[in-house]
């Protein structure tokens, strides 16, 4: 996979998401289905957060968080966004994230190692997509969310970034 493949898929990815930070209700940003969630605004503001973290995990080659244990107790203590602050925050650090990986090149995109918490070393390119699973992880879970809530969504609105009709 090259970085522009690569791209592609990312960039898809984060446009339909784009489209369902609009459905957040903005009063509603304290709410979780469960104790142990993210609240609402949590989850807006992780899922970008994890794209500025991990921009710069792949510029650096090195982890500012050693331990899984540590990355977890990080997540559970992110703040609230609203929503303006999670679209601007998702649109400025996926850009970060996407230079990051640019600046890698093809040759090290393709062939470098990096090593991680979850599973030790492994190629660059397999850890770009880890990256873009997670935020596709949240992502169905910020639908599920909305769901909840009511908000008129659906697959359609999951995968290509429309409103339910």
């Amino acid at each position: 996979m090259t970085i522009q493949e690569y791209f592609s898929w990312f960039d898809d990815s984060v446009r339909t998401t784009e489209a369902m930070y609009h459905l957040v209700p903005g009063d509603k940003l304290g709410w979780k289905p469960t104790e142990t969630s993210f609240t609402l605004g949590q989850l807006i503001e992780h899922m970008p957060k994890a794209l500025w973290f991990n921009a710069r995990v792949i510029a650096s080659e090195e982890w500012p968080l050693k331990s899984m244990r540590e990355i977890l107790v990080t997540n559970r203590r992110h703040q609230t966004a609203t929503v303006d602050e999670g679209l601007t925050h998702l649109v400025e650090w996926s850009t970060e994230f996407k230079q990051a990986v640019k600046n890698l090149g093809d040759e090290k995109f393709q062939h470098g190692d990096i090593n991680t918490p979850q599973w030790g070393t492994l190629p660059i390119w397999r850890f770009a997509i880890f990256v873009l699973e997670h935020h596709l992880n949240h992502k169905m879970e910020l639908h599920m969310y909305l769901r909840l809530l009511g908000a008129e969504v659906n697959t359609e609105t999951l995968y290509v970034g429309k409103k339910a009709r």
